[in-house]
């Protein structure tokens, strides 16, 4: 293997699973979505591994799913997302010639628009350098984040979306990446494991007979093995991304069932609810609050995480 001095990339490609090793018999450890930003940190042959940016995961993908890239390609400009499960670009504005699907939260960016609203094309610019069409009903703009009530509402649209074992993609989900997809509406980088956002200093213990919307259940053999996470709705019910019940996609799931009671396999069960909450301010950029009761005392501290770009 040669080692490499970090260097900035973006996928290239729909999607790119995220290895263990440089091969394709290895297993798959994580999944990176077209247009996000990653550094590699080694190379070998037609393999780099690489870092995610927005969640610190490392894996080997082919080399053909990387774009190398100086700087941030999107930094000062207008860009918009993929707001659907999937939406397809074009090379020429006519869908009859086919297309190349992306995933949901894919960013684009925006190259020429015709003045009129009801104008249906939109040219955009991808992280390769080519230039593309996508209709305008596939993407949004707007950067609003969403309220926890929001996002409990919002998470339905993914019903029936596969479950894939590292999925980070509208393509196929995994369970933590599922969640985690979902918290990013609000602002919130949760880690990429399971185990490890059972464990994020952002969440506090909240009691079973006590769950709200949003709030995520996490379960596994015992509390230093979890391996599972769905998000609560209401009720009994709960919304996660697993194999089990022989429904291998997003489903929602009684936590009166046998699979999830905690009376099964899955003994340990805990559940989180957040207490570092993301908005956006009125000047544009995304804010972290992090609300701290100290005594009787309740004091709000701000920690300014970046601007939307």
């Amino acid at each position: 293997m040669a080692s490499l001095a970090a260097t900035s990339g973006y996928i290239q490609i729909p999607h790119a699973l995220m290895r263990a090793d440089p091969n394709k018999t290895s297993k798959v450890v994580s999944d990176a979505i077209h247009s996000e930003e990653v550094e590699v940190v080694d190379s070998g042959n037609e393999w780099l591994k690489i870092h995610t940016k927005v969640d610190g995961y490392e894996g080997w993908i082919e080399r053909n799913a990387v774009v190398l890239r100086s700087g941030d390609f999107f930094a000062g400009q207008r860009w918009v997302t993929v707001d659907r499960l999937q939406a397809y670009i074009y090379k020429e504005q006519d869908t009859e010639f086919g297309g190349v699907p992306l995933p949901f939260e894919s960013r684009l960016k925006v190259l020429e628009e015709p003045e009129a609203q009801q104008r249906r094309w939109i040219k955009v610019g991808l992280v390769d350098g080519s230039e593309a069409f996508i209709q305008r009903g596939d993407i949004r703009e707007d950067s609003t984040l969403l309220s926890v009530k929001e996002m409990a509402e919002f998470s339905k649209k993914f019903l029936d979306v596969p479950y894939a074992w590292g999925g980070r993609s509208s393509f196929g989900y995994d369970c933590s990446g599922f969640v985690q997809m979902l918290y990013r509406q609000m602002g919130v980088k949760l880690p990429r494991d399971s185990k490890d956002q059972c464990a994020w200093k952002g969440f506090s213990s909240v009691d079973m007979e006590e769950l709200e919307r949003g709030d995520l259940i996490f379960f596994g053999t015992a509390a230093d093995k979890v391996s599972h996470v769905g998000m609560y709705l209401e009720g009994s019910r709960f919304i996660h991304s697993v194999i089990k019940e022989l429904k291998p996609w997003v489903h929602t799931s009684s936590l009166k069932d046998e699979d999830w009671n905690g009376s099964g396999r899955l003994a340990f069960r805990a559940a989180r609810r957040l207490t570092r909450k993301a908005e956006k301010s009125s000047g544009g950029p995304r804010s972290v609050v992090l609300a701290a009761i100290t005594g009787l005392a309740l004091s709000l501290a701000c920690r300014i995480l970046g601007k939307a770009k």
